[in-house]
């Protein structure tokens, strides 16, 4: 199992200083938010791509994933505006020629609210033909689309592992697979297990924190107020052998004081790895399913 962070989390200082950051707490890779300042696609000439590829070498880190921002204005992908939808998935097909540009085979993508009063079946069927439209030219570069669920207090097209598996089917790319962020299924009442049942070998990366119950509130993963039991979620990792990303993904108000809060992840990883026997590794694992 490798480690990483969403550099979100850094959103007030430049992305080298995130790299700066997981070297020095001993995490394998990080997860370059796509927004200024730190990795936005329209910024990423041939000069900031170089420079980008340069702090990889420098820090020894990989990028497990580029995550561009899309859930807020103005790019969303289920937006009935059809400037604003047309003008996202350009975004999103940029994104993922900036995502192979910078060495990695993973970007992540949400679908966001449409608004109220609009048809769900019409705004599924726009936001897999989005969808597609990514997939194609990702599937020309070599990197995976990965869509994540978000919960309710989010988003209402795509919230559970169940809907993943409806729009991984509805759009039909061998370039689109899914993850899950294990604050999603405590609000959706819903199982962990039910993303490695329904998704299968889909299943490419793991989006960790803690939260309070019914609440997608992302806190540190050992924070005594979360409801996720850090041992019992490992062996059910364990259970389905995943052994790909885990990346911490903590918001505000953790932007006060980010390397205090990776400093405690990295406490946290030592935890995982010697309390509970996880074996951490290096290279392209992921989940595979043995039953």
């Amino acid at each position: 199992m490798k480690f990483s962070f969403l550099t979100y989390q850094f959103c007030r200082y430049p992305l080298e200083y995130c790299f700066k950051m997981g070297q020095h707490y001993g995490l394998d890779g990080v997860e370059v938010w796509g927004a200024r300042p730190h990795a936005y696609a329209y910024d990423l000439d041939a000069g900031r791509v170089a420079e980008i590829n340069g702090y990889k070498k420098k820090y020894g880190l990989e990028i497990s994933m580029f995550t561009p921002e899309i859930l807020a204005y103005p790019y969303n992908l289920a937006s009935q505006e059809k400037k604003e939808y047309e003008e996202t998935v350009a975004y999103l097909i940029r994104s993922v020629e900036a995502a192979a540009a910078i060495g990695t085979d993973k970007m992540q993508i949400t679908t966001g609210h449409p608004g109220y009063k609009v048809d769900r079946h019409k705004t599924k069927a726009q936001v897999g033909e989005g969808i597609a439209r990514l997939c194609k030219r990702a599937e020309e570069l070599g990197v995976d689309i990965i869509l994540e669920s978000l919960s309710s207090y989010e988003g209402n097209t795509v919230t559970t592992a169940h809907q993943i598996g409806e729009m991984i089917e509805l759009v039909g790319s061998p370039a689109l697979k899914s993850m899950v962020d294990v604050a999603v299924p405590v609000v959706m009442s819903e199982p962990v297990s039910e993303y490695f049942d329904t998704l299968g070998d889909k299943m490419e990366y793991l989006h960790l924190c803690n939260c309070p119950d019914k609440d997608d509130f992302h806190m540190p993963v050992h924070d005594a107020n979360g409801i996720i039991p850090m041992k019992a979620l490992f062996k059910v990792l364990e259970r389905y052998h995943y052994d790909g990303w885990c990346s911490l993904e903590i918001l505000g108000p953790y932007f006060r004081d980010p390397e205090l809060y990776l400093a405690q992840f990295a406490d946290d990883i030592e935890i995982i790895c010697n309390e509970y026997g996880v074996k951490r590794q290096r290279g392209a694992a992921a989940y595979t399913r043995k039953d």
